[in-house]
Order: C-alpha cells, then sequence, then structure tokens
C-alpha cells in the first residue's frame, strides 16, 4: 500500500486552568468548567501528502506547527475533524532524545529495530551501513552517555532513516552534526522519497527546507497561510516576519528616536536607514547599508558641526566621528555607507547633534537592530569595517 495522509477539517484545542496552564485535550463534544477556556492549537485544517512528497513545514513559535506533527503521528488527536494516515509513521521530535543512556550505540540500534517491530535478522541486513552512516567509529560501542549531542543526533539520524521508516517526520532535527553531515542526510532523505516515502520536515532554517522539501506549508496561528513550493512560500514568509518583526522593534524602542530643535531654522530629522535600496530598521548582517542624516540651519559665518555616534544599547560605541557643513549650506545631507554591514548582532542607536560655537543647535536619535539568520553562539560579537562618509548639497 502506498503511503498516503490525509487530513480534513482538523482542529485541536485544548483546556486550560484559570492560569492559563494547558491541562486536558479537548474533545468534541466536550464542555469547560468555567474556571477553564481553550487554546486552539491547530483550527480547521486541511491537507492531503502523497507518496513521495517531501513537505516543510514553517511558522513561528507557537504556530501549531508541533502540534500538526503530533496529530499525524498519533501523539495527540484531534479535537474534532478526521485524519487518515496510511502507513507506519516513525516520528523524531527531537534527535537523540529515546536513545537508552547506559547503553551503546549498537545495543541501542538492535533497541530501536526490536521497538519496530523488526526481527534481530532483519536489523543485522542493515546494521553496517546504520554504523557507518553515523560516523561514530570505536564510539559505536562506547555507552551513549559518553557521547556529545551531534554524535547523539548522528546515531538517531542514521537509525531511523536505514530502518525502511514509510512516513518519517522530523521536527527541527536536521542539523545533526557539521555540514558535511548535513548534506549526506540531506541526500539520504531524497533517497527515501525518491523510493516512494513521504518526510515531513520542521524547520526555523529556509535553507534546509529549499534544499530537502519539493512542498512548503507555512502555518499562521493554527492555520495553513500558504501551501506551494519551497522557494515562494519561504520568500513571503520571510517578508512577513520582517514586517511583522519591522513593526515591532519600531514600537519596542520608539522611546529612542525622535528628534529636537533647539535655536530657530535649526532641524535634525531622524536618520534614515537604507538596506538594499528599501527603508529598513531590521538589517541583516552583510546587507549594503546607507544611513542618511538630513538636517537645515539658518546661513550663518560659522561652519557647524555635526557630531554622529552608533552605538549598541549596552553601551558599547562602533562609530563616533565629526563632520564639518558649510556655512553657507541651508540643508546638507550626511552619508555614512556600510557595505557590507558587518556589525555583531544587536540593537543600535544613531545619535546625531548639530553644533555651532560649541552651542548644540539640534539632536536627533534613531533605533536600529541588526539580525543573523545563523547568529554565533556566546558573548556580544563586533565587527568593525570600513565605513565610507561624506556631506553632499541635497
Amino acid at each position: 500500500m502506498s503511503a498516503h495522509i490525509r487530513i480534513t477539517g482538523v482542529t485541536k484545542a485544548f483546556v486550560t486552568d484559570a492560569s492559563h496552564r494547558p491541562s486536558l485535550e479537548l474533545q468534541e463534544g466536550q464542555t469547560r468548567r468555567r474556571t477553564s477556556s481553550a487554546i486552539v492549537a491547530v483550527k480547521n485544517v486541511s491537507l492531503e501528502i502523497a507518496n513521495g512528497e517531501r513537505v516543510g513545514i514553517i511558522g513561528r513559535n507557537g504556530a501549531g506547527k508541533s502540534t500538526l506533527l503530533h496529530l499525524i503521528a498519533g501523539i495527540t488527536t484531534p479535537s474534532s475533524g478526521s485524519i487518515q494516515v496510511d502507513g507506519k509513521v516513525t516520528a523524531v521530535m527531537t534527535l537523540g532524545i529515546g536513545l537508552r543512556d547506559e547503553a551503546t550505540g549498537r545495543e541501542n540500534i538492535y533497541l530501536d529495530g526490536e521497538v519496530q517491530g523488526l526481527e534481530r535478522s532483519q536489523i543485522d541486513t542493515v546494521i553496517h551501513e546504520v554504523i557507518a552512516f553515523a560516523e561514530l567509529g570505536k564510539f559505536i560501542d562506547y555507552p551513549v552517555r559518553t557521547y556529545s549531542t551531534g554524535m547523539k543526533a548522528r546515531l538517531a539520524f542514521s537509525m531511523i532513516t536505514h530502518l525502511e521508516p514509510e512516513i518519517l517526520i522530523i521536527d527541527e532535527a536536521l542539523s545533526a552534526g557539521d555540514a558535511a553531515f548535513s548534506a549526506k542526510a540531506t541526500r539520504r532523505i531524497r533517497e527515501l522519497c525518491s523510493r516512494g516515502k513521504i518526510v515531513i520536515v520542521v524547520s526555523h532554517g529556509m535553507g534546509t527546507i529549499n534544499d530537502i522539501c519539493d512542498r512548503c506549508i507555512w502555518m499562521d496561528a493554527g492555520r495553513i497561510a500558504m501551501d506551494g513550493k519551497p522557494n515562494e512560500v519561504t520568500r513571503a514568509y520571510i517578508e512577513a516576519v520582517r514586517e511583522e518583526d519591522e513593526k515591532a522593534l519600531l514600537e519596542k524602542f520608539s522611546q529612542h528616536a525622535g528628534a529636537q530643535s533647539f535655536f530657530p531654522g535649526w532641524v535634525l530629522r531622524e536618520t534614515e536607514i537604507l538596506a538594499d535600496g528599501q527603508t529598513k530598521h531590521l538589517l541583516p548582517v552583510g546587507t549594503d547599508t546607507v544611513f542618511f542624516m538630513r538636517g537645515n540651519k539658518p546661513a550663518s559665518e560659522a561652519e557647524s558641526l555635526l557630531k554622529v555616534k552608533i552605538a549598541r544599547l549596552d553601551g558599547v560605541v562602533f562609530f563616533d566621528q565629526v563632520f564639518v557643513v558649510s556655512a553657507l549650506e541651508a540643508e546638507y545631507t550626511v552619508q555614512i555607507r556600510m557595505q557590507p554591514l558587518i556589525l555583531g548582532t544587536g540593537v543600535y542607536r544613531i545619535d546625531v547633534c548639530a553644533k555651532e560655537n560649541e552651542a548644540v543647535k539640534a539632536t536627533s536619535s534613531s533605533a536600529f537592530e541588526v539580525v543573523h539568520h545563523s547568529p554565533p553562539r556566546g558573548g556580544k560579537p563586533m565587527l568593525f569595517p570600513s565605513v565610507a562618509t561624506k556631506v553632499t548639497k541635497p
């Protein structure tokens, strides 16, 4: 029989107590106590997954991705609607979970195979492939408690993909080692699908989804927001997330933005930030970025100074420079170009101060955040690029 999944009008709700902690699953037709409410994790979802499909599921935390996988795997049951799954499901919600720490890697392979209903002779036919794929060498006969996290992940991935799952579900589990192993894991998943298997992957890594999957489902607030080709769905998702994050960032750091004039005719506008030609406040590392500071001042006989400082909100200063503005210019623009932007991740504030004869005439402040899709771990890195600056007439 070909593997096949059909989900029709499925909703999954969890009852919470007065403190909003999940307590009981809510089944169709049940009533709730007045002190309880329901959290609906999946809302009226319908979809079909055919034999050989590699399906990626993306979405923010709390979007219903893992609950949907639990429903398909039979770990939980729907509150309403129906799920038909033709084929044996192997579900791995976290690679390495379920391994027996006191048993060796080799013993774990036999134990897992037996749990899946295989005879020892059947496991014998594939165990050498499992061991070779996991790249554990002599550690295969060491207790699993001596393994690193990456070694456990490699063993678990090798086990589940070599014991012939019909429907393989992987939740946030593809970072199973280094880049070379990840590439090998990707090839293994494609091989499974070429033999008519279904693979469902949940990941926050858009590159993983595009590399592995031939279909992508975007979950949002328990519903399917988009279902289609991975490159189209992930692009739409990233853009939607960027817009939401931009809005949230502006609201969160509004106290760090604003402009003030202390003398008539002196004006400093909030800094405009262009990244890849678009105005943004959320900047990916490596993006070509230009900061525009525009001002007006009365004509005078004295030159004025524009002091620009860029600092992270924890106080670490990245850029601190003074620009000279001609006495005759009534309107001016200062540009700071960072091509590419290689600031470390974090939230930054740009403070601009216009001065003449040591007197502060006007100020402005703006905030932006630098993000990285795969941020380094530990500490707060700060990189200092070569920066091009200039003062221009508008």
